[in-house]
């Protein structure tokens, strides 16, 4: 009986912990949030206007009410990390911390765009804007999975795959879920689809089997 019960302790610290580490991942220090809050007029002050609706921004509406919302830390799944993968491996033990923080942009609330925040020569600068269609999805993945209800969805890049995605650790430690891009997310928008999609997470194996050969395929032709 104590056996099983220090089993069971011993589990519970196992999960708690990457799941702290993650949580205390996702607060900003405050240089990031400095060069956030300098740098987003200057590149909004950069957008021409012809280029206003490529940048997910409505030409007839003014930006000086544009506000930054809150930031994320990207963390990323390496060729290496994919190559060794095994079955039954936890998302938080797969993924690694970038140095890239992205900062929806709002207008009256919604979410237009991500202001990106970089270590830049050992200090942190803001050095783009873009990212509407992704602006918009991570509003859907955090109005599924909101922290004020215990969640904390983590965003990840595997940028040779040119493929983005999430895991919410609190749902246990196999959920990996791709985020719709581009065209895809357009017609969802369209469409009036909001974060209800997101509410079944799919399963890491079944995404990474998918995300292997893409990754490969990439590097092949990089060679």
């Amino acid at each position: 009986m104590k056996i099983n019960r220090l089993v069971a302790l011993g589990l519970a610290v196992f999960w708690i912990l990457p799941t702290s580490i993650l949580m205390a991942e996702s607060k900003a220090p405050d240089a990031v949030v400095q060069a956030a809050t300098q740098g987003l007029k200057p590149w909004l002050d950069k957008i021409p206007a012809s280029s206003m609706l490529q940048f997910g921004f409505d030409p007839t509406a003014p930006l000086d009410s544009a506000t930054l919302g809150a930031p994320f830390l990207v963390h990323t799944i390496t060729p290496a990390a994919l190559k060794q993968y095994k079955s039954g491996t936890a998302v938080t033990d797969l993924i690694t911390p970038t140095t890239l923080w992205y900062f929806p942009v709002l207008v009256a609330g919604e979410a237009k765009a991500i202001l990106v925040v970089d270590r830049m020569n050992d200090r942190w600068e803001a050095v783009s804007l873009g990212y509407s269609n992704l602006a918009g999805e991570w509003a859907n993945v955090t109005r599924q999975w909101p922290e004020s209800k215990g969640y904390h969805p983590v965003l990840i890049a595997v940028f040779q795959a040119k493929q983005h995605l999430f895991t919410v650790p609190e749902k246990g430690a196999a959920n990996l879920t791709p985020l719709a891009s581009g065209q895809q997310a357009k017609v969802l928008k369209s469409a009036g689809a909001t974060g209800a999609r997101y509410s079944t997470l799919d399963n890491a194996d079944s995404v990474i089997q998918n995300l292997i050969p893409a990754v490969e395929n990439n590097l092949q032709s990089n060679q």
